[in-house]
């Protein structure tokens, strides 16, 4: 259920405070309303600190628009950039991110930690080659590699669709490894109407995640959500097919150790991906709010 406070005129309101109260086993460490933060365009690998933690962003340059503005923290891609992508070594979607110890003093592998988004998404679609059209964005957990081939470790969930139908979808993935052909496992549910507007993820203890989503426009309790719920484990050796069935698949299998409290980053990103053919869409997703929690002792 969203978490959403009527007004003294009777008008149900978006955007509540957001608290957890003591009686939670969440406790807030971290949360950014970044329709009240200052205004920023992102350069590429620079830091800017909101809320004494620095965010950086990375593949600036195949995105059009890459902002902190009153709207939100903005990327926009048309069809100017280069197609990007997050798929097994290639991570070409750009992406605003902070380093998880940062945010979480002390973070270890003992610790359950649930990040958290609301974001807008909107598409524009201009050409005749909607097929070989893609758009995403959504949240990830990485180890900070980036670029064509950039060599790095990555979970995420996000909103998907195809531009040739006006299908939205509930998507997580992985990649990264070394393994040829591994790395690459997706899962994806469709939504039933509308893009996923909040996005959540819980990075477990040693290396398992999992992901929840649903079409409210308002921060949700943790674990509340019982639509686009996922589970994995930081794998990189496993072919595409990942199996089928049931409400919940799992992206990996087996643990592995890439990932570390030392590393991770957690960030916000999109990507417009053109397989073949003429490129002349766009796309544009705004996050809203960006929030951290971490299980209580």
């Amino acid at each position: 259920m969203a978490r959403n406070s009527p007004g003294g005129d009777g008008v149900t309101r978006g955007f509540p405070a957001d608290l957890v109260s003591d009686a939670s086993p969440w406790g807030d460490v971290g949360k950014w309303d970044w329709t009240n933060e200052g205004t920023h365009t992102f350069s590429d690998g620079v830091a800017q600190a909101f809320q004494g933690i620095n965010w950086t962003s990375r593949n600036t340059a195949l995105a059009d628009s890459l902002q902190v503005k009153a709207s939100g923290l903005e990327i926009g891609i048309t069809a100017s950039e280069s197609s990007s992508q997050y798929y097994w070594t290639t991570q070409t979607g750009p992406i605003v991110f902070a380093s998880l110890s940062d945010i979480v003093s002390g973070y270890s592998l003992k610790d359950t930690i649930v990040i958290q988004c609301v974001m807008d998404s909107d598409v524009t679609i201009q050409s005749g080659n909607e097929s070989n059209q893609h758009v995403y964005g959504g949240l990830i957990v990485f180890d900070g590699g980036y670029g064509g081939s950039g060599g790095g470790n990555w979970y995420q969930a996000n909103w998907y669709r195809q531009l040739s139908s006006s299908t939205n979808y509930y998507h997580a993935r992985y990649g990264g490894g070394t393994v040829s052909g591994g790395g690459v496992p997706y899962v994806i549910g469709d939504t039933g109407g509308g893009a996923p507007a909040f996005i959540e993820m819980t990075i477990y203890p040693a290396t398992g995640w999992a992901s929840a989503m649903s079409p409210n426009a308002s921060i949700q309790d943790p674990h509340s959500v019982s639509t686009g719920v996922y589970y994995g484990n930081m794998e990189t050796a496993l072919p595409k097919d990942i199996g089928s069935g049931g409400g919940n698949t799992s992206p990996g299998t087996n643990p592995d150790f890439t990932l570390r409290p030392s590393n991770i980053k957690v960030g916000m990103w999109a990507a417009y991906y053109t397989a073949t053919g003429v490129r002349g869409s766009e796309v544009t997703v705004t996050f809203k709010k960006f929030r951290v929690l971490k299980r209580k002792a």
